[in-house]
């Protein structure tokens, strides 16, 4: 069918060295993340890692303004880390992410039939869309298996396109594409969680917000909130510099103490938009269920991103929300700690769950 729709991986079709070590590189407006990990003797051990920051002005929103300064950008970390291979975040806020109802079919068939009803589906005419889709667990009043339940996720081909060509005019080979929301939910939650859940990745530019049922995203949504907020306050409030941030950040963050009562009350109102926009997708999905004569709740609220180490974060949303919320573990699906303890401590680590869930992609755990 020669007008038919691509998937991600389509652009670039993975060639048969998929298996050789990739790096991961979890772009963003204001950093490139990246890692990669390594199997030695069934062991699975990080071979590097690292970030960069990026200027201001050249991806805003997830849309890359300067091209050119961002292909030098990255021919500059191409030199520095000497890799062709590369798996890579596409950002959350051009997507188009759905769960539908699709006519029963044997599942090597989906594809082209999808590419042909695409329209139905997301607001994009069809020869300018890029999509893929997961086959997601069937509901309960789907017992007799009347029909497929999709995870459709769809982009501009033009926006998808023009990742890929910053990331091949900087000399690297993109194997594979990837939703970002779909990698950190990859990294931080557990195989073998099957109740709903949502992640937070709380970001320096950006909070998305994703609910995870059946190991699988149904749904993600993004607002403006960054962690640079946070940063400017603890600036204006304890007269440190921006290299001292991060610490006061561990150490004091959301906990009110003598002393920091001001900052305290500068940081409140911020974390309280997570928490309501945490509310507010909560009970949308709550009564969305109800529509599949399903009850499930959400059972808890995992954090990640860099700025998710705020102290007394999980806290808070666990007394405002009555529910818990914890610190993801963005290794937990990548190595055993018995076997392996990774040189990045815990807290850090999770900057890195998007790049992480990546590497989990490749197959590498």
């Amino acid at each position: 069918m020669k007008n038919r729709k691509k998937l991600f991986l389509d652009i670039l079709p993975p060639p048969d060295y998929l298996r050789m070590p990739v790096l991961c590189l979890d772009l963003s407006d204001k950093s490139l993340k990246y890692i990669e990990l390594k199997r030695k003797n069934g062991t699975v051990s990080v071979n590097r890692f690292g970030i960069s920051a990026l200027e201001n002005g050249i991806i805003e929103g997830g849309e890359i303004k300067q091209k050119d300064k961002l292909i030098s950008f990255l021919k500059q970390i191409k030199e520095k880390l000497k890799t062709e291979l590369i798996s890579a975040s596409l950002p959350e806020e051009k997507v188009f992410l759905s769960r539908i109802k699709f006519p029963l079919m044997d599942e090597d068939k989906i594809k082209e039939a999808l590419a042909i009803q695409l329209e139905e589906y997301v607001p994009l005419p069809g020869a300018e869309a890029i999509f893929d889709y997961d086959v997601i667990n069937d509901s309960p009043e789907n017992k007799e298996r009347t029909h497929l339940h999709l995870n459709l996720a769809a982009f501009p081909k033009n926006f998808v396109e023009s990742y890929r060509d910053v990331f091949v005019g900087a000399g690297f080979i993109p194997i594979a594409f990837e939703m970002e929301v779909q990698a950190f939910a990859r990294a931080v939650v557990p195989k073998e969680e099957m109740n709903d859940v949502m992640v937070i990745d709380f970001g320096r530019s950006r909070t998305t917000f994703a609910i995870v049922s059946g190991g699988k995203v149904q749904f993600a949504t993004t607002i403006a909130l960054a962690g640079e907020e946070i940063e400017k306050a603890f600036i204006l409030h304890l007269k440190i510099d921006r290299s001292q941030v991060e610490t006061a950040k561990r150490d004091i963050g959301l906990i009110k103490r003598k002393g920091n009562e001001n900052l305290f009350e500068t940081l409140r109102p911020l974390v309280s938009v997570i928490k309501d926009e945490a509310a507010k997708q909560a009970a949308y999905w709550e009564s969305r269920n109800e529509d599949d004569k399903k009850n499930d709740k959400i059972s808890k609220i995992i954090l990640c991103g860099g700025e998710s180490t705020l102290a007394g974060l999980p806290e808070f949303l666990s007394y405002e929300l009555k529910m818990k919320a914890e610190l993801g573990n963005p290794w937990v699906n990548a190595v055993s700690f018995e076997d392996y303890i990774p040189e990045i401590e815990r807290k850090d680590s999770l900057a890195y769950s998007t790049a992480i869930g990546l590497a989990l992609r490749q197959g590498i755990n």
